[in-house]
């Protein structure tokens, strides 16, 4: 039977700090998440791809401190961290970054060509792509009200490639689930920390839609 994942809902955004420093040393085998980047898009109630509203929130006003990196990196044997770019300055130099292409043949406008992945693989780089922006949709799954939201097959190829079965995955920013979600289909364990009630009850009843549940 595929093993449930244990997703923590949290009650301010201290927790996942102090979730983090609880846990053993080298105790997770991959870290898989994607932070606040600091860039704001939770505040302003609104989609950039298109008219759709979500509730506004401040979440990612600011990014998350040096402190919480350094967890991550101690309690966890890898890291895969979305917006790498964003944290270039707190993590060490790595030769396996992960670009995710979402971009393919489209217009531009406002809309990055690509998302970037900080690894601690000792790999070479790799390119993985899926089609993402407004109905233009590769990964069909549905659409939640968060603004960055990672289609579920972007997280289900990095489970893949760099995880085995069985392994313990923990996501500290779960979001809406994406990566429970894609751990537990794939038979791995997984922690997830979310400090946000709507999302958490969003990833919840994502997990609960689940066969395996």
């Amino acid at each position: 039977m595929t093993p449930k994942p244990c997703v923590r809902g949290t009650g301010s955004s201290s927790d996942c700090l102090a979730w983090l420093q609880a846990q053993t040393t080298k105790s997770i085998d991959l870290i898989l998440t994607d932070p606040p980047y600091g860039l704001n898009v939770a505040g302003t109630g609104k989609f950039r791809s298109n008219n759709r509203a979500f509730s506004p929130s401040s979440w990612d006003t600011s990014r998350p401190s040096r402190n919480y990196f350094n967890e991550m990196r101690r309690i966890s044997h890898n890291q895969i961290i979305w917006g790498g770019n964003y944290f270039a300055d707190f993590l060490p130099p790595s030769r396996c970054w992960i670009a995710w292409w979402k971009n393919d043949r489209l217009p531009r406008l406002n809309f990055a060509d690509c998302e970037l992945a900080w690894t601690s693989f000792d790999r070479p780089a790799y390119v993985y792509n899926c089609r993402w922006r407004s109905s233009v949709r590769d990964s069909k799954e549905s659409l939640y009200p968060h603004p960055t939201q990672k289609p579920l097959a972007v997280m289900r190829w990095c489970v893949e490639q760099f995880t085995e079965p069985d392994a313990l995955i923990a996501d500290p920013f779960l979001g809406t689930g994406t990566t429970a979600v894609a751990a537990t289909a794939l038979g791995r364990r997984c922690i997830g920390i979310e400090s946000d009630r709507e999302y958490f009850d969003i990833a919840a009843r994502r997990l609960s839609a689940l066969p395996c549940f």
